[in-house]
């Protein structure tokens, strides 16, 4: 068991598990690293805790799993988290069975911390004790909420048990009952955190109480807990315990969305930045950096674009009057253009300024794809020579970025590291005080409390930021327009590209948006078709082979294999091999027996 100890804490601290600031890095000696000696100073403590941050799985959980799930933004090959998304896949997905096994490999992490981080007692000061356990507790939690959203009732472990241990074999525990337990240690690690982690500080990156309070609200939201959601989201906005966090702008609503997101605006380096209350924070300008490559993957200069932004995601941002494309007199993406191409600029004409911010626009003039649509052959159209966009490109011919549904992300994107291979090192944001405001708004529709003073206090505080119109419910009636459906688009046009869309289709019933469900209407099956532009929209429609497919309308067919069924799809299948090596897991979730 010693020498299990021993290598487990070896391997944490012989690679940067997580990184902040230079503080956030310190090491123990590596070489007199045993379990008998392990908990002597305040540094092998933090350091412990530290290990534990790696439940937080930086871009690959917010990005790669939660956003390759959705229909938001498709990956470009139908493989990992995308084939779970589209249904496609079965219970020996090796996939699933690795995230399953990694889950259980930190929570052990987790169980080992708090099982022993008292033996410091005497040697680190009470109070700093009790906050690394807070951290860990909130890491813990962490791994069984969303182990609970992906497989539902699953083995429950709170404790670090040995190799063959019976316990290691029990069978699952309610996802009702790990949820009990979820909500109770978030709201028992808050008390023990510091109320919030100021931005731009060494410690930017540590959980603070309001980061435990704001996972409380994620998390009871996701479970119909309506009254605890609320609760939770009242202890962080004005007035509550742990108020501080609020929405970043500077006065400039074309930008300062965007700059969220980027260097300009990334709060581990910025003390204005109130609105991450929690980011995985990366470290380019350490001696041993920790990076990601997503602004590359978004608009890779000579390959395809890794996240592909759907059509249904495009639509989902109202024109300027508040009004969806479909009724809105504003919208000019119908039209018959000359040139044909000019139908795209169309598309983000008198839209809600979070589309511009979020995705490509023609006329962006920060574009490190090269080539794009328009292609090399006219000098006066040599995109090669510009960084400025117009035109999506279809053609892979490795001289620009090319896209499958004819749009590119901007939201996310530092421009000056696409062209550099796992370069970036921006935040990834876990849970920013605009989630907050939107898990109000949705907490308090449900409690039946929705009402004019709510919406100016959520919903219209995120519109305000862009100088986008404000949501009046009496309008929206007027219109003849459904307030849970503008609820859902707010939080579907604010929460893009952050791993919400999928937690929120399963909350709300609404798998039939991943993929075709032959139980539903014909406009809903529709929906699980995923699309892109109107062949019109491109530069040179006799770009498109002769085998790409269209809609009676025109509209790019990027994935029609896409499938959902109710109720097996709103549950991932258990993992054949851990099936196997544990038979009380048994029987499968429903539909994958």
């Amino acid at each position: 068991m010693k020498k299990n100890i021993t290598y487990i804490f070896i391997l944490v601290f012989s690679s940067i598990l997580f990184s902040c600031n230079d503080d956030f890095l310190e090491k123990a000696p590596l070489d007199e690293l045993t379990d008998a000696n392990f908990w002597e100073s305040e540094l092998q403590v933090k350091n412990a805790a530290n290990g534990c941050y790696w439940a937080l799985i930086g871009k690959d959980m917010m990005i790669n799993i939660s956003e390759g799930l959705s229909d938001n933004a498709l990956w470009y090959t139908l493989s990992g988290w995308r084939q779970v998304g589209s249904g496609l896949y079965g219970s020996d997905f090796s996939t699933l069975d690795s995230r399953y096994k990694d889950a259980y490999k930190q929570m052990r992490r987790c169980n080992y911390f708090l099982a022993n981080y008292k033996r410091a007692e005497g040697i680190v000061d009470s109070k700093k004790l009790e906050q690394y356990a807070g951290e860990v507790r909130f890491l813990r939690a962490f791994i069984y909420y969303y182990l609970t959203c992906f497989w539902g009732d699953v083995p429950f472990i709170t404790e670090p048990l040995p190799p063959g241990d019976d316990r290691l074999f029990a069978a699952r525990t309610s996802r009702a009952e790990i949820v009990d337990f979820i909500l109770e240690e978030l709201d028992a690690a808050a008390k023990t955190l510091p109320r919030y982690i100021e931005p731009g500080t060494t410690s930017f990156g540590r959980i603070s109480g309001a980061a435990a309070k704001a996972m409380e609200s994620r998390v009871a939201l996701q479970n119909d807990r309506w009254s605890v959601a609320k609760a939770a989201c009242e202890a962080v906005m004005p007035g509550g315990e742990y108020a501080y966090h609020g929405l970043y702008t500077t006065g400039r609503p074309n930008q300062d969305y965007f700059d969220l997101f980027t260097f300009e605006g990334r709060a581990s380096r910025k003390a204005s930045n109130k609105e991450a209350i929690l980011s995985y924070v990366y470290n380019f300008d350490l001696p041993s950096p920790t990076r990601h490559n997503l602004s590359r993957e978004l608009q890779v200069p000579d390959q395809i674009i890794r996240f592909n932004p759907t059509k249904s995601m495009i639509d989902s941002y109202l024109c300027t009057d508040g009004l969806p494309i479909e009724k809105s007199k504003l919208y000019k993406g119908n039209g018959t253009y000359t040139p044909a191409y000019s139908a795209y600029d169309s598309v983000f004409v008198n839209r809600d300024p979070r589309l511009k911010q979020s995705i490509v626009y023609p006329g962006y003039d920060k574009w490190y794809g090269k080539v794009d649509g328009r292609g090399i052959a006219n000098a006066a159209e040599d995109a090669s020579k510009t960084n400025i966009f117009r035109s999506p490109k279809f053609n892979n011919d490795g001289k620009g970025a090319v896209t499958y549904t004819g749009y590119y992300i901007r939201k996310y994107c530092e421009p000056s590291k696409v062209p550099l291979y796992n370069q970036d090192d921006n935040d990834i944001i876990f849970i920013r005080y605009g989630e907050i405001l939107l898990n109000y708004a949705e907490a308090m529709f449900n409690l039946g409390s929705l009402d004019q003073d709510v919406i100016d206090k959520t919903i219209n505080k995120l519109r305000d930021r862009v100088g986008m119109k404000r949501m009046i419910l009496t309008e929206l009636q007027s219109n003849g327009l459904d307030l849970k459906t503008e609820l859902q688009r707010e939080r579907r046009v604010e929460l893009f590209m952050e791993g919400h869309r999928w937690y929120d289709l399963m909350r709300w019933k609404q798998g039939y948006e991943l993929g075709v469900d032959k139980s539903e209407t014909p406009e809903r099956q529709e929906k699980g078709v995923m699309k892109g532009i109107r062949k019109d929209y491109a530069y040179d429609p006799a770009v498109f082979s002769t085998t790409t497919k269209f809609d009676d309308k025109g509209f790019l067919i990027f994935d029609d294999s896409r499938v959902f069924s109710s109720p097996k799809n709103y549950l991932f299948s258990l993992p054949y091999r851990q099936m196997e090596l544990n038979p009380n897991l048994k029987p499968n979730n429903p539909g994958w027996e």
